[in-house]
């Protein structure tokens, strides 16, 4: 990516932290930039939760962004660079995960090997100087600083620290493990109603995430609030949710299900 994308990608994200924004959706935008910027493979955001005390098991995914439907490996962002970076608070990097030369993390390496994987770049996530997550970037080729400089994936991960520390009201009262907390629950219920939506429409997830996203800005709600919508509606009806208007736009009359034949 071009010195001038970085600029209009971090401008997209510092923007959106001047506004009413939903944090899980802001971190889909954090990955999505990262993966572009770097042309990688996948980019995912890691936090830790400090309610589980087992090393490795306290990691969770809360946004990604890969090239494949498929989905980021949990394995290879939880564990080895992303599990240290998260743990020391630094930047932990791989140039060449195929090298005999770097002997750490062996069962990290032999995996992310396996699915074409040769550069990994993990960027700390700290809030008011703890670490509490990272960025972690996976790419199909050795990393070559001087086409991926490492600057930008730290700059986004200093803005996603800024959106945990400042961005909810809960976290300015009660401190960035609250929003920590919010996070993970919403990321929770936006795969449950991303779920409901593939289901029900007969799509793929990478679809009905687009689908979700379009939903709430029609409905002017955040991402997360109308995820809260669907998964009601799959409570109160699930038979039918979309019986209860939560799969349409407002004022629209709504496509008809989608019928096998």
């Amino acid at each position: 990516m071009s010195d001038v994308l970085n600029r209009v990608a971090i401008a997209d994200v510092t923007g959106t932290l001047t506004t009413d924004f939903d944090l899980p959706t802001l971190l889909q935008t954090v990955v999505t930039h990262a993966r572009e910027g770097f042309d990688a493979f996948s980019a995912v955001i890691v936090l830790r939760d400090d309610r589980r005390s087992t090393a490795g098991d306290d990691l969770h995914i809360v946004a990604e962004s890969c090239q494949s439907d498929v989905g980021a490996d949990p394995e290879l962002n939880t564990t080895g660079p992303a599990q240290s970076s998260v743990y020391d608070g630094a930047l932990t990097l791989v140039t060449d995960l195929s090298s005999s030369d770097d002997t750490r993390w062996p069962d990290y390496r032999k995996r992310a090997v396996s699915v074409g994987l040769l550069g990994v770049r993990a960027y700390p996530i700290k809030a008011l100087s703890e670490p509490v997550g990272s960025l972690i970037v996976h790419t199909q080729q050795v990393w070559d600083e001087s086409g991926q400089p490492s600057e930008f994936g730290q700059i986004l991960a200093n803005l996603v620290a800024i959106a945990l520390t400042n961005g909810m009201p809960s976290a300015r009262q009660a401190g960035v493990s609250s929003s920590v907390d919010a996070v993970l629950e919403g990321t929770s219920v936006v795969a449950t109603a991303v779920g409901i939506i593939a289901e029900y429409r007969g799509v793929e997830i990478v679809e009905a995430r687009h689908h979700l996203t379009r939903l709430a800005r029609a409905h002017g709600v955040t991402v997360t609030a109308h995820a809260r919508s669907v998964v009601a509606a799959q409570n109160s009806s699930p038979s039918d949710p979309g019986a209860t208007g939560v799969f349409t736009p407002p004022n629209d009359p709504g496509a008809p299900r989608r019928i096998d034949i």
